[in-house]
């Protein structure tokens, strides 16, 4: 005899422990997104299945652009907008530090744009170093890239006049520790350049190698959304998907969702108090700036949300960024 459960599942409704996931991955597939490796060519040098097969000229091509992609994005799209005013006056001739430099094309944008007298940057592949030290000697830049991670900064007190930061801090195991780790390291009045975004903000929940559709992650908790992820991953089979699978199937004891560590801008101005930071300026910019400037259309709206976006709690999902100088007392 069947049982209730067997009976749903040969009928191919949902039973009462999977209603969740079944829900979720229909609204995943609302906007559902595919995306290709095509469009991310540093990922063919992090996985040994392409990797393995390519010459050391293609390897060396792809770091190239890999570099170039993210310093012609920050060319286009000036880091300045985020903070609202000209940040070259409070780097120019500083030694600065990129946290999670990626493969320094930023990093060398910005030591170009500010005139900085020295950038050095970490990231916590091996790979990611080795195409930001190539890009930087292409371009004749006073730069040095190094292994490390934010919560062990592997250099010495006092170095740098700034930190320079991008969408790192929603990544980290552990904010309070980055933060003591960026003071630590900075000089006496250095400035800590961070920009990342709230985890409440309506795409932040980082599954949009699957889906486009917002705000799942106001509706279910990080485990439900892994779980459909995971699934909707293993429907697409190997051969789309081999390179944005996840290595655990389940979260982290640091992750809120996909790869974030689910820190909200309330929960940022906690930890700047007890990490003992000053804070230099602060910017809430509503998150439909940069499409309104593309699509005019929206220009009203934008004007309704700047008001709202200083409002404690909306500030969360509608700042398109966590937007802080912080200087070291």
């Amino acid at each position: 005899m069947l049982t209730h459960v067997q009976s749903a599942e040969r009928q191919g409704r949902p039973t009462s422990d999977s209603a969740n996931t079944w829900l979720i991955k229909r609204l995943m597939k609302l906007v559902e997104n595919e995306c290709n490796i095509e469009d991310y060519p540093i990922l063919k040098l992090v996985y040994p299945r392409d990797s393995a097969a390519l010459s050391q000229q293609e390897q060396e091509r792809i770091m190239s652009e890999a570099s170039k992609l993210t310093y012609q994005d920050e060319i286009q799209h000036p880091w300045d907008s985020y903070f609202g005013m000209d940040l070259a006056p409070l780097l120019e001739g500083r030694v600065a530090l990129d946290l999670g430099c990626f493969t320094g094309g930023r990093s060398i944008a910005w030591y170009e744009r500010y005139g900085l007298r020295e950038i050095c940057g970490i990231d916590v592949l091996e790979l990611y170093v080795e195409a930001a030290s190539r890009f930087a000697e292409n371009r004749g830049s006073r730069a040095s890239f190094v292994c490390g991670k934010g919560e062990n900064i592997p250099f010495a007190d006092d170095k740098f006049n700034a930190i320079l930061s991008f969408d790192v801090f929603e990544h980290v195991t552990d904010v309070k520790s980055v933060l003591l780790e960026c003071r630590r390291v900075l000089k006496k009045n250095g400035r800590l350049f961070a920009v990342f975004p709230s985890f409440y903000h309506p795409y932040e929940h980082h599954l949009s190698l699957v889906t486009l559709t917002p705000f799942l992650h106001y509706l279910f908790d990080g485990e439900e959304l892994i779980k459909a992820y995971n699934d909707i991953v293993d429907e697409r089979g190997t051969d789309k998907n081999w390179w944005y699978r996840r290595k655990s199937r389940e979260l982290e004891e640091w992750e809120r969702g996909n790869t974030i560590n689910g820190m909200t801008k309330a929960q940022f101005r906690r930890l700047i108090v007890e990490t003992n930071w000053i804070i230099y300026h602060e910017h809430n910019m509503p998150f439909l700036k940069t499409l309104a400037e593309r699509h005019p259309v929206l220009r009203p709206i934008r004007y309704v949300l700047t008001p709202l976006a200083h409002l404690p709690g909306l500030e969360e999902m509608l700042c398109e960024r966590i937007v802080y100088i912080l200087e070291k007392p």
